[in-house]
């Protein structure tokens, strides 16, 4: 258990210091040691904050050189499993002091040694007395910038509730599910601890992952049927699908080979190919001989508002990644509108909670392109999350009577000529 021990350790590192996706990583892990991978990853990237800022410095005095930085990581699992999971107290210690022991040297190992035994003498105290929320300083400070105190405090709250699964569902399609809710028409809620493999109906291709934030965005949409519509930064591909499975043509761009992959896979599974032309592109290079009916910008941007599903945003992103953001986006909008037909329909998409990535972006826009108008939705059951502008944001405290949902803003707009 200490090797995997020790790979977790490098796999955080790799993840607080580098900036590399949980989910990436995820696929890497042998399936055997998954669910205890995900457990421990999950619940380090949930209480990292109250570890980092309120049980560490009680017990580390002096600032770990940069020679032994690794022992700051291994501290943040090991402290995560005394804390807040069951493995047995022994056991820990033992495991995580071998590394460091192996990382560094004896003395690195006798000061994981004495700061683990100090956090297990201390454990009932330390968690009764805290203070300390989920949010890092950084990701306070970009939700600052748009919220009250007290609407962050309900967005922090949402961390303790686990995500659920949802599901879209193909049009005229049906699954039964005695624990399932339908959400805006065709999306299926299941509970947090679903397996995915034990799902009826999975090859017959009648269903896909999708959370229901990010499946408004199409619902939104007017009539799709036989309309070509150029799906941007498309993959993994949940959009696609509903794009195709409502009738249109649809040529889907992304820049990772990878990810369009996976997102040919999915597409051929749903059985949904017909009517699908892609292209491994920048957004920024991309040209087409025709121009198109509707054109759905599902912009690379922070992620922020996918905090819950993806703990480690919470903990790396800072207000100069959304900046730069935006800056991409406003790139990105300004190339592809060359390519919007006159009386064409832009759909504008981030799962950021960040205005600058969302109001404030399309504010912008449509004072640069008095041109273009912003289409009213007329989305029955959207209607508490659209905006006077008529835009929808989407935070994650909607819904939280049945476990949340992700963050996203959405803005529909229309070419006026």
């Amino acid at each position: 258990m200490s090797e995997n021990r020790k790979k977790y350790v490098y796999v955080l590192k790799n993840i607080l210091k580098d900036g590399i996706s949980l989910g990436d990583i995820k696929n890497t892990i042998d399936d055997k040691e998954r669910p205890f991978f995900n457990m421990l990853m999950m619940t380090a990237l949930r209480q990292l904050t109250f570890i980092k800022t309120e049980i560490l410095p009680q017990f580390i005095k002096k600032k770990i050189s940069n020679k032994q930085q690794i022992l700051e990581y291994l501290l943040f699992l090991a402290v995560t499993e005394l804390l807040f999971l069951d493995t047995p107290d022994y056991a820990v210690i033992n495991s995580y002091v071998e590394i460091a022991k192996k990382e560094t040297d004896k003395f690195g190992a006798n000061f994981v040694n004495a700061v683990l035994r100090n956090v297990l003498r201390n454990k009932e105290d330390l968690l009764s007395k805290r203070k300390a929320g989920y949010f890092s300083a950084d990701f306070i400070k970009i939700l600052k910038q748009d919220y009250a105190p007290l609407l962050i405090r309900e967005m922090e709250d949402m961390v303790s509730i686990e995500a659920p699964l949802d599901l879209t569902l193909k049009q005229n399609m049906t699954l039964k599910a005695d624990d399932g809710i339908m959400l805006f028409g065709n999306t299926l809620r299941l509970p947090a601890n679903t397996k995915v493999s034990e799902i009826p109906d999975y090859k017959e291709g009648f269903w896909w992952v999708q959370d229901a934030a990010s499946s408004l965005v199409v619902k939104c949409l007017p009539n799709l049927e036989n309309k070509k519509v150029l799906d941007i930064c498309a993959a993994p591909g949940g959009k696609t699908a509903q794009l195709l499975d409502k009738g249109a043509i649809v040529t889907a761009v992304d820049i990772s080979e990878k990810r369009l992959q996976r997102l040919k896979e999915n597409i051929d599974r749903l059985k949904l190919a017909n009517n699908l032309t892609i292209v491994c592109s920048d957004a920024l290079q991309f040209q087409a001989k025709e121009k198109f009916d509707v054109i759905l910008v599902d912009a690379p941007c922070s992620a922020t508002g996918t905090y819950r599903r993806h703990p480690e945003i919470m903990n790396i992103k800072t207000l100069k990644d959304v900046k730069s953001q935006a800056a991409l986006q406003k790139q990105i909008l300004e190339h592809v509108i060359e390519l919007l037909k006159p009386q064409g329909i832009l759909a504008y998409a981030t799962c950021s909670l960040s205005k600058l990535e969302g109001e404030i972006q399309i504010k912008n826009f449509l004072l640069n392109h008095p041109d273009f108008c912003i289409l009213p939705i007329n989305l029955k059951e959207s209607e508490p999350m659209q905006t006077k502008e008529g835009y929808l944001r989407i935070l994650p405290s909607y819904l939280k009577d049945i476990s949340g949902i992700d963050g996203f803003f959405i803005a529909i707009l229309q070419r006026k000529i």
